[in-house]
């Protein structure tokens, strides 16, 4: 007997989202995955040129999809993001937080101007954008935080982001009781090691240093993931879109690793 299958309703559909540096990698698979299931997206990037590509890219998936330059390394843009965002959506449901990566490098080598921009780009803006944001969710919403699986485990000559993940940490878990009575649901995601262009280029140039081929480069780099390879940003995206949607209406203060079992630790 065939049987027929119908899609899941998530309850996404024209809910009005915010999703940061969303032009490429996990944060334009976030409003990708947003858009498929018929969410209004505004998406931002530092960088306008890649703003408008991925802008046009998203438009072939829905018409409601918008966009807003904003640099993560700047409050006062974090805060133009999220007002300027929420008026053209009319509102705002559900904040993505997605940032680039931080300069590579350790302790002893970064500058003091390294670990300023380190703490603009990966604590302060994501501050601003939950303040903001939770500001103009005035029926209830969601706010979920793409991190690292540096917050619980360091990752060598990546110190920047070994540090000042960590906060994040503290942040979602005060910001999640705080807005928990406005029912507004704070969550996090820790990706693992994920194919984007971070990812391919710390693969070439560990190929380049060591004399190997990028496939052996890469298999060095995931020798420790359970599952044997490298998350799609897709994978990370999933479980954002989880997180926003009515599966998870008791789920707040989490940050779930997506990370193919890399992390060792129990908690």
């Amino acid at each position: 007997m065939i049987t027929s299958w119908r899609k899941m309703d998530l309850g996404i559909k024209n809910k009005r989202v915010i999703v940061t540096a969303s032009s490429k990698g996990i944060g334009f698979a976030t409003a990708k995955r947003f858009l498929e299931e018929g969410a209004k997206v505004v998406i931002s990037s530092h960088d306008e040129r890649n703003l408008v590509r991925s802008y046009e890219k998203l438009k072939e998936i829905s018409d409601e999809v918008y966009y807003v330059k904003a640099d993560l390394t700047k409050p006062d843009e974090v805060k133009n993001l999220i007002d300027k965002g929420s008026s053209i959506l009319g509102g705002l449901d559900v904040l993505a937080y997605v940032t680039g990566s931080p300069k590579p490098g350790n302790i002893f080598e970064l500058s003091d101007e390294d670990w300023y921009q380190g703490f603009n780009l990966l604590l302060m803006s994501a501050v601003v954008a939950v303040r903001e944001s939770s500001r103009k969710m005035t029926k209830g919403g969601r706010i979920i935080l793409s991190t690292s699986i540096t917050l619980r485990q360091p990752l060598d000559n990546l110190d920047l982001s070994n540090v000042i993940r960590l906060s994040l940490a503290g942040l979602i878990k005060s910001a999640a009781r705080q807005l928990a009575p406005k029912g507004i649901l704070v969550n996090g995601v820790m990706p693992g090691w994920t194919l984007t262009e971070r990812v391919d280029q710390l693969v070439k140039d560990k190929a380049r240093r060591e004399g190997k081929t990028e496939e052996e480069a890469l298999k060095e780099i995931i020798k420790d993931v359970p599952l044997g390879r490298p998350a799609n940003p897709e994978e990370i995206a999933n479980v954002i879109i989880f997180l926003a949607s009515s599966l998870s209406t008791y789920v707040t203060g989490a940050i779930i690793p997506v990370d193919g079992g890399y992390l060792k630790a129990i908690f």
